[in-house]
């Protein structure tokens, strides 16, 4: 059964760093960017889920990007940023290496995604941005997680709360 995967869409596009590659979001669905702050380790989360964060008394899950994408966990730097999106279970907090610029992409600028070995698991990439001679990977980080693991994190945060949120 062959799944259509949507393909990027011309717009703007937050870009941020991890490891040596660029990425890019759409910038409609990113709500803030923040310094890298205090987590709060939950038990018996996923492993790529850092914790939780206290966002203006807002509970918010925290993903580090690096160890859902399959890459080695790195200690943070005065660039780590916290990209927070809106998703259908509110709020996530991603962790990135460092956040660089908004971009513009044109239909021109962008390439489908080439097949890289197993499509499901890679269906997040949205395609290919390209910005002079840098090449941008664009990613629908919602699609990255599944319904079950986007319902662990709502779960995870449902049941705590802050003094400022009571």
């Amino acid at each position: 059964m062959s799944e259509v995967f949507t393909k990027a869409k011309p717009g703007q596009y937050l870009t941020f760093q991890l490891m040596e590659e660029q990425y890019g979001v759409a910038i409609e669905t990113v709500r803030e960017i923040n310094q890298f702050g205090d987590i709060t380790p939950v038990p018996r989360t996923p492993e790529y889920v850092k914790g939780v964060m206290n966002l203006r008394g807002k509970i918010i899950p925290v993903v580090n990007l690096r160890i859902k994408f399959g890459m080695e966990a790195k200690n943070t730097t005065r660039d780590t940023c916290i990209i927070v999106i809106d998703t259908e279970i509110g709020q996530v907090g991603m962790i990135v290496d460092s956040v660089k610029e908004v971009v513009d992409l044109q239909e021109a600028q962008i390439e489908p995604s080439p097949v890289l070995g197993n499509q499901q698991a890679m269906s997040f990439v949205r395609g290919m941005g390209k910005v002079e001679n840098l090449v941008v990977i664009l990613v629908d980080i919602v699609s990255a997680f599944s319904a079950d693991q986007m319902g662990q994190m709502a779960q995870h945060t449902s049941g705590i709360s802050t003094p400022e949120a009571a």
